[in-house]
């Protein structure tokens, strides 16, 4: 069944895709995904099988699958979470079609609305979990190009020396084991997206840490104690 528009906006719509069983959009989100991010399209299985849980499947994180489309057409995803114990938002995937450099909203590109939105809804899931006082939304980078690109929008770097883990493709019986010794780990730039009203500038080694831990173990699954997780660690002063 076609899910109702979360965000409505001068011909721009944004669907909640999980647990909705709109099926024709979820195939269109996969499809930008595995277009958009060619390296990592093995990994559709496992976020089809999450669209058919709930936002709050695990407890103290939110999770959101937003599709982006413009006059119907889809054309961009915002996967994104909300990580209660660390009291920051992750933000895992951002992707939006070359061709939508041009939309403009409000006088926005399209890029300034989305972020604009995810941290609002942040702010929602924080408030909900009790939280007033939370961090933004942290996120990986991998490309030069777009950190500058994102900091003219206010994304500030980290001081993190930070490597992003890249899973194998799914295999049956593949042993964990062996799943963690075929990671290939990739520098990207560690980065936070503060909330609007923030005065945070730069952040305690411990809040740096938690930061590094939400993605690393929270949202990777990842174990404290894995090399490359205490190499990230140690690099924070």
């Amino acid at each position: 069944m076609p899910t109702e528009a979360i965000i409505s906006y001068d011909g721009v719509k944004i669907f909640e895709l999980l647990n909705s069983g709109d099926i024709p959009r979820i195939n269109a989100f996969m499809s930008l995904y595995e277009r958009l991010f060619p390296m990592y399209a093995h990994y559709t299985p496992r976020m089809r099988r999450r669209t058919q849980l709930p936002p709050e499947a695990r407890p103290g994180h939110r999770v959101h699958y937003w599709l982006i489309e413009d006059q119907d057409t889809p054309i961009g995803l915002f996967m994104f979470r909300y990580i209660s114990h660390r009291k920051c938002g992750a933000g895992t995937a951002l992707a939006l079609d070359p061709s939508t450099r041009a939309v403009k909203i409000n006088g926005k590109s399209l890029t300034a609305f989305l972020f604009e939105k995810v941290l609002n809804q942040i702010k929602e899931d924080a408030l909900s979990m009790g939280h007033s006082d939370y961090y933004g939304m942290v996120a990986e980078v991998e490309h030069l190009g777009l950190m500058k690109r994102f900091e003219k929008l206010g994304m500030i770097e980290l001081p993190v020396k930070y490597f992003e883990p890249v899973f194998p493709p799914e295999e049956n019986g593949r042993e964990r084991e062996e799943i963690l010794n075929n990671i290939k780990f990739i520098p990207a730039h560690f980065t936070i997206m503060p909330h609007q009203n923030s005065n945070h500038k730069s952040f305690s080694s411990k809040i740096l840490k938690d930061f590094v831990l939400a993605f690393l173990v929270d949202h990777y699954n990842l174990d404290e104690n894995h090399y490359k997780v205490q190499e990230i660690l140690k690099s924070i002063a």
